[in-house]
């Protein structure tokens, strides 16, 4: 004989089930006013991921009062300080398809990086979001605009690169600080050319505001082109002479799991070198008359000591511009 379960064992599976679909993001409650011990202050992975979420869904809506905010939040876009729900808060009309997260639980720290819409017009968009005690009390934008100056293609991207959500194996991943060192020598090689050891992948590319700079040959047009050479071979060319300094370079998030730095920074160039000479003896001038500065959001993936990609989104900014931190 079978026998009918008890209504209670009906209301636990459902509140069960209820509870698994909850999204992660959907999970993150605002803090209590006062110190609660029952309320869990943590913030791993999957909550980080959850505040970007919440982010962009309150930015395409133009309300950032949806946000469990700090007292003192402060917020930056394009290094310039801004009272939130200015700027963008305004223009955003679409959540992304194209998306990448970091995070880094440790600094309570998490970046993005996707194609978000701008009144009805596709944009590269890049955030830093701080979370303390369950509360977001720092945010930094940069928004990439197909415009007269700009890198940017965000029609280009379309799919991630898988890699970058990839988890690295144990045996293949390296401290904060030597990941840390290994990003870091990519800049010291390009800065005025020294073409330093950078630890490339052999199989290594670079993305920069949708436009794939290495290994590109359909770019790489005027004779002194470095576009259609892989990683290790542009930096041995010693072509980036006029990168006079890469400064302001802060290693904010650390993903030691999935092997990913996200670096933020400025490249300035004086414009004094007029000319310069590259590794084979061929002179290249410089058509560039002004000083100028790129702002820079730049992403590394990391594997087995070695650089198996960089995405970069990169703004045109006033000569010796600050970030705003």
């Amino acid at each position: 004989m079978r026998f009918a379960p008890k209504p209670f064992v009906f209301a636990a599976a459902l509140f069960l089930a209820a509870l698994a679909s909850i999204p992660a993001r959907a999970q993150n409650a605002r803090p209590p006013a006062d110190y609660d011990p029952s309320f869990n202050y943590d913030c791993d992975r999957a909550c980080l991921n959850g505040f970007v979420d919440d982010f962009l869904a309150a930015l395409v809506a133009h309300d950032p009062s949806r946000l469990p905010l700090g007292r003192e939040v402060k917020y930056t876009e394009n290094g310039q300080v801004l009272h939130l729900g200015d700027g963008f808060w305004g223009t955003a009309s679409a959540l992304p398809v194209y998306k990448i997260y970091a995070d880094d639980p440790q600094a309570g720290q998490v970046m993005f990086m996707g194609v978000l819409q701008e009144n009805g017009a596709p944009v590269i968009f890049c955030v830093r979001l701080k979370v303390e005690l369950r509360q977001i009390t720092e945010i930094e934008a940069m928004i990439s605009r197909k415009e007269p100056g700009s890198l940017a293609r965000p029609e280009n991207l379309v799919q991630p690169n898988p890699v970058f959500a990839e988890t690295v194996p144990p045996a293949q991943r390296r401290s904060r600080e030597n990941m840390i060192a290994i990003a870091n020598s990519y800049f010291n090689a390009i800065e005025k050319g020294h073409a330093s050891f950078v630890p490339f992948d052999s199989n290594c590319n670079r993305i920069e505001s949708g436009v794939q700079t290495t290994n590109n040959p359909q770019l790489a047009t005027q004779p002194d082109s470095v576009l259609g050479l892989g990683c290790t071979d542009q930096i041995k060319t010693r072509n980036f002479q006029p990168d006079t300094l890469i400064r302001d370079r802060r290693f904010s998030v650390v993903d030691e799991e999935r092997g990913l730095v996200f670096v933020l920074g400025f490249f300035d160039h004086d414009a004094t070198l007029r000319s310069y000479t590259l590794a084979d003896g061929r002179t290249v001038k410089q058509t560039r008359t002004a000083p100028w500065t790129w702002e820079i959001a730049e992403m590394f993936k990391i594997q087995d000591e070695k650089i198996m990609r960089v995405e970069a989104l990169v703004n045109p900014a006033p000569y010796g511009m600050k970030a705003g931190w």
